[in-house]
């Protein structure tokens, strides 16, 4: 199983955000995950937001909320949960780069009092013992090499009876990353090693107290997602060798429209899904 520094997880996404910018509509969703879609939504923008929508209903999210956005990206979350519910967010990530988009974007958006970001890892993070009544992570959770190190921190953030949130990629059936080429091209290429299962999730979980209150499945709402990525992947596959010609790309500028295509493959062949989980800090 390859692994990935925090260094390598902060290349990908420096290297990228002029891929997320351009493909994936970053200035107006301020979002890098898959969009949510439901039967009014019209563009990727809107199903970016969905997911920001439908994760916080299920936290039950509210003003008086002190919100953790654990690997935060370039903000979208802290900035959708800080205007729509007037709550503080605090965003974390790897990249000194995205905490500085993430900061121009909040300013911009006029949440800039509520919504504040740093470099942190969220494995061993700086804030106190019992901080935050809410952890959010929006395909961040499974980038970490160990998962149960996630757990451990944010359970250690967070309050008694607080809650955990999360939207990712999940492991679909028993297969091993070292011997399905498909699914180590679309994770590594995200620079992620591996990622669990729903029981495996929970496993991990429960040894650090965290109880799973809610847990939905919305691995048909994304397919919409899941075909634009494939249909960027060939215009950035072009894209991609007509620049390497002239210049020395990054290892991931290189090889990141190969993700599309394989997350495509893996879907088609049943190897993830993707679910809303909502979950408590059971003291």
């Amino acid at each position: 199983m390859q692994t990935f520094t925090n260094q390598d997880i902060t290349d990908y996404y420096d290297h990228t955000e002029p891929h997320y910018r351009q493909w994936w509509k970053m200035e107006d969703s301020m979002g890098l995950h898959y969009g949510v879609w439901g039967p009014t939504t019209k563009t990727l923008s809107e199903a970016i937001l969905n997911t920001n929508s439908r994760l916080a209903e299920m936290g039950k999210i509210s003003p008086s909320d002190k919100i953790l956005d654990a690997g935060c990206g370039v903000g979208g979350s802290s900035i959708f949960l800080a205007k729509k519910y007037g709550c503080r967010v605090a965003g974390i990530t790897l990249s000194e780069r995205q905490v500085r988009t993430a900061t121009s974007f909040s300013e911009k958006k006029g949440v800039a009092h509520l919504a504040s970001f740093a470099k942190q890892d969220y494995t061993n993070t700086h804030f106190p013992d019992n901080h935050f009544d809410v952890a959010w992570a929006i395909e961040s959770m499974q980038t970490a090499t160990d998962k149960s190190l996630f757990f451990k921190e944010i359970k250690r953030v967070l309050k008694p009876g607080g809650r955990l949130l999360i939207a990712d990629v999940f492991k679909k059936g028993d297969w091993k990353i070292a011997e399905t080429p498909v699914m180590q091209t679309m994770l590594n290429g995200w620079a992620m090693s591996d990622i669990l299962s729903i029981a495996q999730l929970e496993k991990t979980a429960e040894k650090h107290n965290f109880a799973l209150a809610q847990n939905r499945d919305v691995s048909l709402e994304i397919i919409p997602s899941i075909k634009q990525y494939y249909r960027f992947a060939w215009l950035g596959m072009i894209g991609t060798k007509w620049y390497n010609l002239f210049h020395d790309a990054t290892y991931f500028s290189k090889t990141h429209y190969k993700t599309g295509f394989a997350q495509y493959k893996g879907w088609k062949r049943g190897l993830w899904e993707y679910r809303l989980l909502s979950m408590v800090n059971d003291e």
